[in-house]
């Protein structure tokens, strides 16, 4: 926050600027890496497996080819070295996070306030001091997506021409588009889908959000308040269809999608029976609203602005469990570049001040979590937080 307060004194992109945002970040790997045991709800059971290699992560060991193979290495290259393991992860989660932003946000100080601070069903810091697993997942995917898309800057660039209707030979838009590289997307992609295999859910949601290219904002309306409406009254519950689904596919106990199942029936009362003002979704769809109701024709039409909104709806509509959210982490994390951006874009006070009402939220919001945890501790938690004694 302090930076963030600094960073209002220096152009945006300046080399002030991405000093502090730099600053920040390895302040946060840091304090992810050298962390305790006892910070972070699943911790201590990842470095129970990482001095274990063998007996894999999870379930009966059914552990994500990927990852295992991920445990194997780090345990012989680092000598057991429990926090070497951690800071390694810590490395390349939030280095994935940290580089989508470097590469496409036009504010990354907020970004970084946004990614420390928001939150859907878990908020995005906290989720990785205990998931792992996913953590690493999410910053590659991160990553890959990056190099599928190209920068929000080249797309812009694309999609301003298209829209004035001006010819772009094949040359032009090979130069425009050089910040894509198809080929290391997939590679990544796969590379992610290894460590945690719920990142696959993500690929027909991609494949979907260049069609959605030319929906109306009042149909981006309907999707996201009749969504936040069904999450609120329920009237019909994702769960049970998708606990249909996995009772369908996944008879066989030894399936790959039978490690899934238990998805099906996780509840857990933040997300689950929160009525109408669902705390954990109401800021999010009011967001998505506002961007939609500001951003230009040229940045609605955006695949990472289609990406987020797509994000903000899958949440409301499977608000009954509270997985779901963590599932589709993957793309909520986008608010970190769409929402800086969105908010650069418009010179309107009035929206601007409508973002730093939500920061505040956030904060405070993030600020009563980390005390209710650390007056009433219960389990591995982020608070009370610990650093490592370089023995674990």
């Amino acid at each position: 926050m302090v930076m963030m307060l600094l960073s209002m004194f220096a152009d945006n992109r300046s080399t002030t600027h991405k000093i502090m945002f730099l600053c920040g970040w390895i302040a946060l790997i840091i304090f992810v890496g050298f962390r305790d045991m006892s910070v972070g709800s699943d911790t201590d059971n990842y470095l129970q497996s990482f001095h274990h290699p063998e007996a894999g992560y999870g379930e009966n060991g059914q552990t994500d080819p990927g990852f295992h193979l991920y445990l194997y290495l780090t345990h012989y290259l680092f000598f057991d070295n429990g926090t070497l393991f951690l800071l390694i992860s810590a490395i390349i989660g939030l280095g994935g996070i940290g580089y989508c932003i470097w590469h496409n946000s036009n504010q990354p100080m907020m970004s970084l306030i946004a990614f420390v601070s928001f939150s859907t069903s878990s908020m995005f810091f906290f989720h990785t001091l205990s998931a792992v697993r996913q953590s690493i997942a999410e910053g590659i995917f991160l990553m890959a997506l990056c190099n599928y898309l190209g920068s929000t800057c080249e797309e812009r660039k694309l999609l301003t021409l298209q829209a004035d209707g001006k010819t772009i030979t094949e040359k032009e838009e090979e130069e425009i588009m050089e910040s894509r590289n198809r080929g290391l997307a997939i590679l990544l992609y796969i590379i992610a889908i290894s460590f945690h295999g719920s990142a696959l859910v993500m690929l027909p949601i991609i494949f979907i959000a260049p069609i959605l290219k030319n929906v109306s904002q009042w149909i981006w309306y309907l999707l996201l308040v009749g969504s936040y409406l069904i999450s609120a009254f329920s009237p019909i519950s994702a769960s049970d269809l998708v606990f249909l689904f996995f009772s369908i596919f996944s008879r066989n106990s030894d399936s790959y999608i039978n490690r899934f199942s238990s998805y099906s029936n996780f509840e857990q009362g933040e997300v689950t029976d929160m009525g109408f003002l669902n705390p954990a979704l109401w800021p999010f769809t009011l967001l998505a609203i506002i961007i939609v109701w500001r951003c230009d024709k040229v940045r609605l039409q955006s695949q990472w602005t289609i990406l987020f909104l797509l994000s903000v709806i899958l949440n409301n509509l499977f608000s009954d469990n509270l997985i779901w959210g963590r599932l589709f982490i993957y793309i909520s994390l986008l608010c970190v570049v769409v929402v800086p951006n969105a908010i650069e874009q418009s010179k309107s006070w009035i929206f601007r001040g409508g973002f730093t009402l939500f920061a505040i939220y956030f904060i405070v919001r993030a600020i009563k979590i980390l005390f209710a945890q650390w007056l009433v501790p219960e389990g591995n938690i982020v608070a009370p937080y610990q650093f490592t004694d370089f023995t674990i």
